[in-house]
């Protein structure tokens, strides 16, 4: 598949953070995901999406201004990798026991896996070594292959299908029991008022700054401490892939 191409970035850092939302339309003819990240206002700026080396023919990712590593990749073969955090209030005390000691950057697992032939499986995210990487969600979905969700918890990797047409994800690092819930909330109207959305839709949706409980509610949020910093928005069609991104 044609797809944009720029040189491959090198740098590993162990550290990284990731809140974000993300949501997705899936048709027989094409793939749209849209991706606001959300990061720490301390953090480096975010490098424009370029072009990374890899097994399948290579993919196309923004690169993390601390760390090196990734939040979102589309390979060539048309598969797409973003990666969340994680948190649940079910498994907060776990989160909090495997919290400890040096880790790898999250972002560098997306990297890794993008660069290899084939499509992210379970096999392969155990293969990278769990232990080493804080708790995170990574969805994975391409034309023929159906959304779906790994979560690592810090002890367990589980894995589930999503909505193949249409569907959402969010983190929160604050607040996660209310403001997850209520941003799926939020989507499900937005869903309901657009049974077949298209990619303009989404990219309205994903703008919203607004939430009558304040700014750390919102799709595109701000706290004193974090901010959405970024839209990135992966096409893939027939006829290719495209990764635009958009600092905001």
């Amino acid at each position: 598949m044609r797809r944009t191409a720029s040189a491959a970035p090198t740098g590993e850092s162990i550290h990284t953070y990731n809140v974000c939302s993300l949501s997705w339309i899936r048709r027989r003819d094409g793939l749209i995901v849209v991706m606001n990240r959300d990061e720490r206002r301390d953090r480096a700026p975010a490098r424009p999406p370029r072009r990374w080396h890899g097994a399948d023919g290579g993919f196309t990712a923004p690169v993390d201004g601390d760390a090196g590593g990734t939040w979102i990749a589309a390979k060539d073969s048309g598969v797409v990798l973003a990666l969340l955090n994680h948190q649940a209030p079910d498994d907060s005390g776990v989160v909090r026991r495997v919290g400890e000691g040096r880790r790898i950057s999250r972002g560098l697992l997306v990297t890794t896996l993008a660069a290899e032939a084939g499509i992210p499986d379970a096999a392969r995210l155990r293969a990278a070594g769990l232990a080493a990487f804080a708790p995170f969600r990574l969805f994975v979905a391409g034309l023929s292959v159906p959304p779906r969700v790994f979560t690592w918890n810090g002890l367990v990797l589980r894995a589930r299908q999503l909505d193949p047409r249409l569907g959402f994800l969010t983190s929160s690092s604050w607040n996660p029991g209310a403001v997850i819930p209520s941003r799926h909330a939020r989507f499900r109207a937005f869903a309901r008022r657009h049974p077949k959305p298209t990619r303009a839709d989404l990219l309205t949706f994903h703008a919203q700054a607004d939430d009558p409980r304040g700014t750390p509610w919102a799709i595109c949020m701000a706290r004193d401490d974090a901010r959405t910093v970024s839209t990135t928005v992966v096409d893939v069609g027939p006829s290719g892939v495209a990764m635009r991104y958009r600092a905001v």
